[in-house]
C-alpha cells in the first residue's frame, strides 16, 4: 500500500551515497558504543545522566526484531505486553503505559501506543541504533514516572558528527512468522555537511505456535527516514524528516491497523558557549499520526494524534567534581477518536517541565551522591462529547496538574572495581486522557472503559538498593527493590457495560465494564545478572533473573497480568571465526491473580545464534542465524491480554546478512 515511500529513500540513498562516496573522509571510522549489561545501577564512571543500560547497535542487531516490546524483552526487569508479534510495548518492573515513557531521540514518539496494548509503537527496530534506558536521577530528564523509567530510541537520523561515507545493507529471513526484511542505511560527510538516509521494508505471514498457524497476525511495513546537518568546530544543526506505514493483524478475525505517521526532527548543539557551561543541546519534534482499524476491509475507528514536542538541556562543567544536567521541556498533543471504538472526546495534552539531573563526587572519592528533580505543568482538556446512546452528553473539560518528582541516591566504590548504591525516588504522574475521560467500549483490551474526572496526581516513592562488580573476570551486579504507590492509577472492574438501545446506542451488557480508581499498591522485586569468564573473555557463562510482585496495599489482591519473572542461562564463545550463544531461560508461572483473571503456567525456551564476520572487496560483511524456541515449548505471557488465546511463538530459525561498505 505505501511500499513506494521506502523505494524512494532507498533509492535516494544509493544515489546519494555514489555521489560522494569518492570524497575523503574528514575523520576516522566511528566506533560503535559498547553494551552495558548492568541491570540496574549506572557504572561508576559514567554521568548522572548516564542511562543505566544501553543497547548498541551490534547488540540490537542480534536480538528479536519483531516489536520494541519484544527487542527489549531479554533485559532483566523488561518484559513485554505482547499483543502478537506486531505489537508490544515494554513494561519495566510490572510498570507499563505513560508509566514507561517512550521516546525517539530524546522527544516522545507522538504515536497511540500507551493507550491500548494492540496499538504498536511508531518505531521499527529496523531503523534503531541505539537504546538506553534510564531509571533514577538520569530518568528524571525526560519524565516524572522514573519508577518504570525511560526507554530512548535512537535512530541517528539527525546526523551530530562527521563520518566517513559508508553504506550498510540488511537481509533477514525467518521461518516462525515468514519474515522477510531489507533495509538500506548511508552516511556521511561532504565538507562540513553530515547525512543519514535509511529505508527497509519488512512483511510477515502469519504466526506458528506449538497449537498451530494464528490467523490475522500477518503485517507489511515500509518506513525511511533522511537527515542533514551542517557540523562545525563548536556546534551542529540538523534536520529530518522521516516515515512510517505499517498493516499488521492483531488476532482478532478480520481485524486489520493501518499505521501511518509523518516525523520532522530538528537538532542541534553548541560546545563551550558560556564559562561553566559545558554544552547546550536543544530538540523539537513535530509528527501527524494516525491508524484505522479495518473490520472486513471497512473501516471501524481511527485513532490520530498531531503534537510536538521539545526540549533544551544544558550540561554544567565538572566544577569540584559536581556536574550534571539542567533544562527545560514542552508539548503538545491533539488526540482524536472516531468511528465504532470511539471512547474518548476530542482531547488536547500539553505540559511543560523544568528538570535536573547532578553528580557530586565527595572529599572521600569514594562516594558519590546522584541527585535529580523534575516539576511539570500538565493540563488535559476535553471538548464536549455525545457518545451514541450516552445521555446526556458529557460536558467540556479541563483537568490541571503539577507533578514533582525527586531522586537522591548515594555510590560508594568498595575496591577492586565493586560498588554499592542506594537511591530513594519521589514521584508524580498525572493521569492521562484515557483515566480521566474514557466512556466506551476499547475493543483491544475487550472492556467497557469509565475514566473519573476526580482522579488526582499518581505518587509513589521508590527504593532501590544494588551491590555491582563492574570489571574483572566476574562481574555483574544484583538489586532488590521497593515502589509503594499511594494513588495507584488501576482498572477496577464494575460489573457489565450498559444497555444503550434505548436511546439509540449499542448494547454492551455483554461486556465487562472496568472503572479507573486509585488505589494504594505495592510493587516489590529483584533483578540480578552476572557474567563469569571460564578461561578468558571469549567464553563466557552468563547468569540472570528477575522478580516482581504487585498488590493492592489495602486488600492484598495481586495487580493484574504481571509477568513474575524469569531465570536464565547463557554460554558464549568464538570459535573457528564464529561467535556463538546459547541460551535457556524458564519463565515463572503466575498464580497470584487479580479478581477474573486466570493463572499462567511456568515455560522453557531454549534458543542459540551464530555470527560469522567476513571481508569482502571494499567492505565487510557478517552473517548471523538465530534459533528460537528450540524445543517449541508452549509458553503464554502473564501480561498480556491475549495469553490464553495467543501463545508465544513457535520454534523458528533466522538468518541475516549484512553487508558494510
Amino acid at each position: 500500500m505505501y511500499r513506494p515511500l521506502s523505494r524512494a529513500f532507498l533509492l535516494a540513498a544509493l544515489t546519494l551515497d555514489i555521489a560522494t562516496f569518492a570524497a575523503e573522509p574528514s575523520v576516522g571510522t566511528q566506533v560503535l558504543a559498547p553494551v552495558v549489561v548492568k541491570a540496574s545501577a549506572e557504572a561508576p564512571d559514567q554521568e548522572s545522566a548516564a542511562p543505566a543500560v544501553v543497547l548498541s547497535t551490534l547488540k540490537i542487531e542480534s536480538m528479536a526484531q519483531g516489536n520494541v516490546g519484544d527487542l527489549l524483552a531479554e533485559v532483566p526487569g523488561v518484559s513485554s505486553s505482547y499483543f502478537g508479534p506486531n505489537a508490544g510495548r515494554p513494561i519495566v518492573r510490572g510498570l507499563e503505559g505513560d508509566r514507561v515513557k517512550i521516546a525517539q531521540n530524546g522527544t516522545a514518539t507522538l504515536d497511540a501506543s500507551s493507550v491500548s496494548p494492540d496499538h504498536a509503537i511508531s518505531a521499527d527496530p529496523l531503523t534503531v541504533r541505539r537504546i538506553e534506558v534510564l531509571r533514577g536521577p538520569a530518568g528524571l530528564l525526560y519524565s516524572s514516572s522514573i519508577l518504570g523509567g525511560v526507554i530512548n530510541l535512537i535512530d541517528n537520523r539527525v546526523p551530530v558528527e562527521l563520518q566517513p561515507n559508508q553504506v550498510t545493507l540488511l537481509g533477514r529471513i525467518g521461518s516462525v512468522d515468514g519474515l522477510r526484511a531489507t533495509s538500506l542505511l548511508a552516511e556521511g560527510s561532504a565538507g562540513s555537511w553530515a547525512y543519514h538516509v535509511d529505508g527497509f521494508h519488512k512483511t510477515t505471514d502469519n504466526l506458528r505456535t506449538p497449537v498451530g498457524v494464528i490467523s490475522d497476525t500477518a503485517s507489511t511495513s515500509d518506513g525511511a527516514g533522511v537527515g542533514f546537518a551542517y557540523v562545525g568546530k563548536t556546534s551542529h544543526l540538523g534536520l529530518a524528516y522521516s516515515g512510517l506505514d505499517s498493516s499488521y493483524g492483531v488476532s482478532d478475525p478480520g481485524v486489520l491497523i493501518g499505521l501511518h505517521q509523518r516525523r520532522w526532527d530538528i537538532a542541534g548543539a553548541t560546545d563551550k558557549p558560556f564559562e561553566a557551561v559545558k554544552s547546550i543541546e536543544y530538540k523539537l519534534s513535530i509528527s501527524d499520526y494516525h491508524h484505522s482499524e479495518y473490520d472486513d476491509g471497512v473501516a471501524g475507528t481511527t485513532f490520530a494524534n498531531k503534537g510536538w514536542d521539545g526540549r533544551v538541556d544544558v550540561a554544567l562543567d565538572n566544577r569540584k567534581g559536581f556536574e550534571g544536567v539542567v533544562g527545560f521541556a514542552g508539548g503538545l498533543s491533539d488526540f482524536t477518536v472516531t468511528g465504532d471504538e470511539a471512547f474518548l472526546p476530542v482531547t488536547r495534552t500539553t505540559n511543560a517541565a523544568c528538570f535536573g539531573s547532578f553528580t557530586n563526587r565527595l572529599a572521600d572519592s569514594t562516594w558519590k551522591l546522584r541527585s535529580g528533580f523534575r516539576l511539570e505543568d500538565d493540563k488535559v482538556s476535553a471538548g464536549d462529547w455525545t457518545h451514541a446512546g450516552i445521555q446526556p452528553a458529557h460536558p467540556a473539560d479541563s483537568r490541571s496538574f503539577a507533578p514533582l518528582a525527586l531522586s537522591l541516591g548515594a555510590v560508594k566504590e568498595l575496591g577492586n572495581h565493586w560498588e554499592t548504591s542506594l537511591t530513594l525516588s519521589r514521584t508524580e504522574r498525572a493521569p492521562n486522557m484515557q483515566e480521566l475521560y474514557a466512556d466506551g467500549p476499547h475493543l483491544g483490551t475487550n472492556a467497557y472503559e469509565v475514566g473519573s474526572r476526580s482522579l488526582d496526581t499518581e505518587k509513589a516513592v521508590g527504593l532501590e538498593l544494588e551491590l555491582a562488580k563492574t570489571k574483572g573476570p566476574v562481574a555483574g551486579s544484583v538489586s532488590v527493590y521497593y515502589n509503594r504507590f499511594s494513588s495507584y492509577v488501576a482498572q477496577q472492574r464494575n460489573g457489565f457495560g450498559p444497555d444503550l438501545t434505548s436511546s439509540g446506542g449499542a448494547d454492551y451488557s455483554a461486556v465487562p465494564r472496568y472503572d479507573y480508581v486509585q488505589i494504594p499498591a505495592d510493587l516489590y522485586g529483584a533483578e540480578a545478572k552476572t557474567t563469569f569468564e571460564l578461561g578468558g573473555p571469549r567464553r563466557k557463562l552468563e547468569v540472570f533473573g528477575d522478580y516482581v510482585h504487585g498488590v493492592n496495599h489495602d486488600t492484598g489482591e495481586p495487580l493484574p497480568r504481571l509477568s513474575p519473572g524469569r531465570l536464565g542461562v547463557a554460554l558464549e564463545g568464538a570459535d573457528a571465526g564464529w561467535d556463538w550463544r546459547v541460551d535457556c531461560t524458564y519463565h515463572l508461572g503466575q498464580h497470584d491473580v487479580a479478581t477474573n483473571e486466570t493463572p499462567t503456567a511456568g515455560y522453557a525456551m531454549v534458543g542459540a545464534s551464530f555470527s560469522y564476520p567476513f571481508k569482502l572487496q571494499g567492505g565487510e560483511g557478517t552473517f548471523g542465524l538465530r534459533l528460537t524456541n528450540l524445543f517449541n515449548s508452549l509458553g503464554r505471557d502473564a501480561s498480556s491480554f491475549l495469553k490464553d488465546t495467543l501463545p508465544m511463538p513457535g520454534r523458528g530459525v533466522e538468518a541475516s546478512i549484512k553487508l558494510v561498505f
